[in-house]
């Protein structure tokens, strides 16, 4: 027979990714239970996997315990205020390494990262579009070319994929803002110019973390209280 265990491993991992992008994309909400027993059977797996991977997301700070078990994480301003601090410490000094060791490769890949997008972006697509825009600022960080910076904002991208989620609900005319401010950190790098580039990007993260405030106002009044 050809047929072979699938390896415990992969099953834990895909569980993981089950669980986590139902966070991130609010089919779980801030605060709800997460019950193992309700979750493996949902998922069709046992127990242990659920475990293991909501262990794993404590890490992430995705959940957080709540008696014996876990919750999903509240997402309040305080939270958006810390993700965004982080990422003003990390991105610019990634533009920074880049700075050091330009790459005509590098840089032909930022350039060209949102082709296929153009003025007005439609609603239908704003999904795949922030998508796209969380991944700029990956790969910023990936080609920095120094791996604990890249190890360190690895822990943020899913708080930044979850912030995502809050952008997306309600983005009308923000989604061409983003394209054309990444645009312009992309053209500055393209001639050298990574000081305008840190400029760009310092403030596209600024506007960014405001709008976040905002729709989390609006969607949830009471998302300024809270530890985050």
């Amino acid at each position: 027979m050809s047929l072979r265990a699938i390896p415990t491993v992969v099953l834990a991992d895909v569980t993981l990714e089950q669980i986590q992008n139902a966070i991130i994309n609010g089919e779980l909400k801030p605060g709800q239970a997460l019950r193992e027993p309700e979750l493996a059977g949902q998922l069709g797996v046992s127990r242990t996997p659920v475990r293991e991977a909501l262990h794993r997301l404590e890490s992430t700070g995705l959940v957080t315990p709540r008696g014996r078990g876990w919750e999903v994480s509240q997402f309040t301003e305080r939270d958006v205020r810390e993700l965004f601090q982080l990422r003003r410490l990390f991105e610019p000094e990634a533009l920074r390494e880049l700075a050091k060791r330009p790459d005509p490769k590098v840089t032909a890949e930022l350039v060209h990262f949102f082709d296929g997008y153009s003025h007005p972006i439609p609603a239908d697509a704003y999904g795949d579009y922030f998508a796209r825009d969380n991944a700029f600022h990956s790969r910023i960080v990936a080609c920095s070319g120094n791996e604990r910076l890249r190890q360190m904002y690895r822990v943020l991208e899913k708080q930044i994929d979850r912030g995502r989620h809050f952008l997306t609900t309600s983005a009308e005319g923000r989604a061409d803002a983003t394209l054309d401010e990444h645009t312009s950190i992309a053209d500055a790098i393209a001639v050298g110019d990574f000081a305008g580039a840190e400029r760009a990007l310092i403030a596209h993260l600024q506007t960014g973390e405001d709008l976040m405030i905002d729709q989390l106002r609006r969607l949830n009044p009471a998302s300024s209280e809270g530890p985050g």
